[in-house]
């Protein structure tokens, strides 16, 4: 796999307050490969429209990964491997590249929060 070093068009933010304006693939790649940590657990990219994908890892258990670009949704994933092919695919605003089993992130009308 040949990897662009092209900026992506989003904004990243992580846990320990850095902000990535134009990440490549490279760079988004490792920083979603080291997640996990103490004070390094998530990573937030957004895009200029305010639609965001997002994931939290807790130590070496799966990423949680949520999008929201009209609707509110999540999955999981095991490998940081996965997680960076759907960021830099979501950024480039290509087809996903695989079924991710997306499942609303949002309560049911009339569900008790």
């Amino acid at each position: 796999m040949e990897l662009v070093n092209d900026p992506l068009p989003i904004t990243v933010a992580t846990e320990d307050g850095a902000l990535l304006s134009g990440p490549t693939e490279p760079t988004l790649r490792a920083l979603l490969d080291r997640l996990g940590g103490v004070g390094d657990r998530f990573a937030v990219a957004e895009r200029e429209n305010g639609a965001y994908l997002q994931t939290w890892r807790e130590a070496d258990s799966p990423f949680l990964v949520e999008r929201r670009d009209g609707e509110e949704l999540w999955t999981e994933l095991d490998e940081p491997a996965e997680v960076a092919e759907l960021f830099v695919a979501w950024a480039r605003g290509e087809a996903w590249p695989r079924d991710y089993s997306w499942q609303s992130a949002t309560l049911p009308e009339g569900a008790d929060s």
